[in-house]
């Protein structure tokens, strides 16, 4: 079993519970912060859904592919997780704006949020580059 498959699906798993967390949190009233102090502001601003869906959604969407992919690797699948750097390079892109809105548009931080701005920089470490593997020739 890879090692980087089965940290890639812890941190995949804990993404699910957080984004989740928020999908079902977000219309149920104020969402407790216990370490920074603007998680309501952050998850019912006018930046906080696309489409009238909220961002929490695609997070969730984000965390179980790749949950599957470090789960379908350790399985033995064969190298599935090849195919993680261009989804994790996006959402890393993604987390980069949504934090960037947090600091400079809302100032207001959802402490969610950066765990889950976190959780995708460290997939995105973990993810094995492309032009790192040998192709047969």
């Amino acid at each position: 079993m890879s090692k980087r498959a089965l940290a890639i699906a812890l941190l995949s798993f804990v993404g699910m519970f957080d984004a989740l967390y928020l999908s079902i949190k977000r219309n149920a009233g104020p969402i407790p912060c216990h370490v920074t102090r603007g998680c309501t502001d952050v998850l019912t601003s006018r930046y906080s859904e696309l489409m009238g869906i909220p961002l929490s959604v695609f997070g969730l969407v984000f965390y179980v592919f790749v949950f599957s992919l470090a789960i379908f690797e350790i399985l033995g699948a064969g190298k599935i997780l090849n195919r993680l750097f261009w989804p994790a390079t996006a959402g890393l892109a993604i987390s980069a704006i949504l934090v960037g809105i947090q600091a400079f548009a809302l100032k207001a931080y959802c402490e969610y949020c950066l765990l889950s701005a976190i959780l995708v920089l460290s997939i995105f470490l973990l993810s094995p580059r492309p032009w790192a593997h040998k192709h047969p020739q």
